[in-house]
């Protein structure tokens, strides 16, 4: 594997980590905001669940977005031909299969 290929990979990884790492963010605040929303409904304070279940919409949805981002960059990492470090000398594969 020449450098070149082996810093390409590194930067592909950790931009492909940056992404798993901020899902996982938002899927927290995803799942935080749910719980508020179920705590205000059984309050009875349905216009404040409403709103939480909303904000707990779009912290999915970014979640969604940022797994999508992580796959796509993977596919494109997988459909290069460059060798795997822990084989050397094979064609194809990548850090991340």
């Amino acid at each position: 594997m020449t450098h070149e290929n082996q810093v390409l990979e590194k930067a592909y990884a950790e931009h492909i980590g940056d992404h798993y790492r901020r899902a996982s963010d938002e899927l927290l605040h995803a799942y935080q905001r749910n719980k508020e929303a179920a705590r205000h409904h059984e309050a009875g304070a349905f216009k404040a669940a409403l709103h939480h279940a909303k904000l707990s919409k779009h912290h999915s949805f970014n979640a969604h977005e940022h797994l999508k981002e992580a796959l796509s960059i993977s596919e494109k990492m997988n459909s290069k031909d460059v060798p795997s470090p822990t084989l050397p000398g094979s064609s194809g594969g990548s850090l991340l299969q």
